[in-house]
């Protein structure tokens, strides 16, 4: 008996030790409070009727991390820091990474033209890599085809949407101008799955976020629960219902299909700072201005905006039916200001970003 009850011991252990050998180690955040910014932030927000999550940190210490209004109005379920949204755009920037790290690895060259990926695609020999990134391509957009919501309310396979405007005119000679295309996105994605031999939703899902522990981040499937996603709407807080248009989220891609928590966005944008996913050789080709857009005002990198005025800032915004989302960030004071609303209001996210940023310098030195 006594032998018995020794082996179960052993066992136990061993099971105990087996389990915490496979668990993740938690990720250790620094968290800080400060009444007067929250009292400021909270009656910014109730003046803007905003509705949805925000995050305020600086040098690796979060100040504020809060969801306001509702994730879902019908069943008054409240919105919180790990509430899950649709970020849309900001997908751009884990698009553009991922290309960065296949660079370093040997796998593409952001100098390649895209007919050595895709062999007959017209004036591939002139496009590049880069051209895709920094939105010069010339290709135009191909969410402005005709009949573009019927098309696209049905899975849509990475070919599928290519197809619709490959054959399209080039708006103008690679390289010369900037335009805004989401078709651009859609090729490097293809891309990825090209040379990485998979899916472009593991690619990201194996190469960031789970090295980053973004455990509430991934690809959207259409895939709805209502404890942990914002479900979406257009309107106000006051008279709000659901979108007008829904869109399969294999259409928007590598260019805006992901989904993710401001929290999470968090722990992507400590790494930013360290060559725990690329080199920083790789991060300044990626923030490094390649377009101006604007007269002394913003340039387009690879996946983000660069603004000059105010100076040192980068960002993106994201809008998609019923979600709008923007990531500011400062890299000389080391501000992270993230935005998620279950509204798709993208005009004024933006500006409650950059109103944030400012009431952060102002109450946190």
């Amino acid at each position: 008996m006594i032998i018995h009850l020794k082996k179960i011991g052993i066992m136990l252990l061993t099971l105990c030790l087996l389990s915490a050998c496979s668990s993740e180690p938690e990720v250790i955040i620094s968290r800080k409070t400060n009444i007067d910014l929250e009292a400021q932030v909270d009656k910014y927000l109730t003046e803007k009727k905003f509705n949805g999550s925000v995050l305020m940190a600086k040098k690796g210490d979060i100040w504020i991390s809060k969801g306001y209004g509702k994730a879902n109005f019908e069943k008054d379920i409240p919105n919180t820091p790990n509430t899950i949204y649709r970020i849309a755009s900001l997908s751009k920037q884990f698009t553009a990474l991922s290309i960065l790290k296949l660079q370093e690895q040997g796998l593409v060259n952001v100098n390649d033209p895209l007919d050595k990926y895709i062999p007959d695609y017209p004036k591939g020999d002139i496009i590049t890599l880069h051209h895709l990134l920094s939105h010069t391509s010339g290709i135009p957009e191909y969410l402005q085809i005709d009949n573009v919501f019927s098309v696209f309310q049905k899975y849509n396979s990475p070919l599928d949407i290519i197809d619709t405007f490959k054959q399209k005119p080039l708006d103008f000679t690679p390289g010369t101008q900037f335009s805004y295309s989401n078709s651009n996105y859609i090729l490097l994605g293809y891309i990825i799955e090209i040379v990485s031999k998979g899916s472009y939703a593991d690619y990201i899902n194996n190469n960031i976020f789970k090295p980053l522990h973004m455990k509430n981040s991934g690809y959207d499937k259409n895939e709805y629960n209502e404890d942990t996603h914002a479900k979406g709407y257009e309107g106000t807080i006051q008279r709000y219902s659901d979108p007008s248009y829904q869109i399969d989220m294999s259409v928007p891609f590598s260019a805006g299909a992901l989904y993710s928590t401001v929290e999470d966005l968090f722990l992507w944008d400590q790494a930013l700072y360290t060559d725990k996913l690329v080199s920083k050789e790789s991060l300044d080709i990626m923030f490094s201005p390649k377009v101006l857009m604007e007269e002394n005002k913003l340039s387009y990198a690879y996946g983000w905006f660069v603004y000059h005025n105010p100076i040192n800032l980068v960002g993106h915004g994201g809008n998609i039916f019923g979600y709008s989302s923007f990531i500011l960030r400062d890299p000389e004071t080391e501000n992270l200001i993230v935005v998620m609303s279950n509204f798709d209001s993208y005009r004024e996210i933006n500006w409650v970003a950059e109103d944030l940023n400012k009431m952060l310098d102002d109450f946190i030195r």
